[in-house]
């Protein structure tokens, strides 16, 4: 697929890996680790990062040079592209937590399962998408088309938290049941909504007990405010006339809100959102 993930892979990793809030020196190496891991986990891209800082004291996390390739996956019109995204310093500041705020951690069903880590703010301070045209006759972007993938790998991972595309991705597995059609009618839509997502969950439910590439979740992440300094969308044509689109100071919403996301989620989450946001303003 594709590319933007960089950003969010390292991210992603830096979340997922949350509970290397407890590590020592070799912490560093295990999140660039992660890193690469991750990125190439939701993008299918391979995906690089230069160093990971974490410093203890402080609680900050710092990634430099961040990038997803673009390789093989999508068939793009112009072949020169490396990278889809390219990232070049990313800070996290992770929020200390005070004795009342543990002491209520400590009285909350969700906490004495996971550890529930809150960061207070994320910022990219430049981010560049190289956005081309595919040769897939749908018409969409490469951007789009990563979108697109890593929403679906969500859905099938979580499908309680994102049942619509749960429901239309069972009904595609399940074309015995001729859901796909039906799912799609409107007069489906009103009548049995919940139907094929009640069903997509099950299935879920089913294969929790198989072990899977990232491995079971006892982190819960959750951001309390995500800042894009620089934002860069370079539309790459097929004639060498480019197209820079600029844009600066963006937010994100918050992710995760009350109860955070699963620490193998977020990085997923964070790409979806960016990609979401990419293609918005492009």
């Amino acid at each position: 697929m594709n590319k933007l993930a960089v950003l969010a892979f390292a991210l992603l990793m830096f979340f997922s890996t949350m509970s290397w809030y407890l590590a020592d020196s070799s912490l560093n190496d295990y999140l660039k680790s992660q890193i690469v891991l991750q990125g190439q986990y939701y993008s299918d891209q391979p995906t690089n990062i230069t160093k990971a800082n974490f410093v203890s004291n402080t609680g900050l996390l710092t990634l430099e040079h961040l990038t997803l390739a673009n390789k093989n996956i999508l068939p793009v019109k112009n072949n020169q592209v490396k990278n889809t995204l390219v990232i070049d310093q990313v800070l996290a500041q992770l929020a200390a937590v005070s004795p009342s705020a543990q002491a209520q951690k400590n009285n909350n069903d969700i906490s004495k399962k996971v550890q529930h880590i809150t960061v207070e703010k994320v910022s990219i301070n430049k981010l560049r998408f190289n956005l081309t045209e595919t040769l897939t006759s749908d018409g969409l972007t490469n951007l789009e088309l990563l979108q697109q993938q890593i929403s679906h790998k969500l859905a099938a991972d979580y499908p309680a938290l994102y049942p619509e595309i749960a429901a239309k991705l069972y009904a595609k597995n399940h074309p015995e049941l001729n859901a796909a059609l039906v799912y799609d009618s409107q007069e489906y839509s009103k009548q049995k909504p919940k139907k094929e997502t009640n069903q997509a969950i099950i299935e879920s439910k089913a294969s929790k007990h198989k072990k899977r590439l990232l491995g079971k979740a006892t982190t819960r992440i959750t951001i309390l405010a995500f800042t894009l300094k620089s934002l860069e969308i370079n539309h790459i044509a097929q004639d060498g006339n480019n197209l820079v689109q600029q844009f600066s100071n963006i937010e994100l919403p918050v992710i995760g809100k009350e109860h955070g996301l699963a620490s193998n989620q977020i990085g997923g989450e964070i790409l979806r959102l960016l990609l979401s946001k990419a293609n918005h303003l492009q």
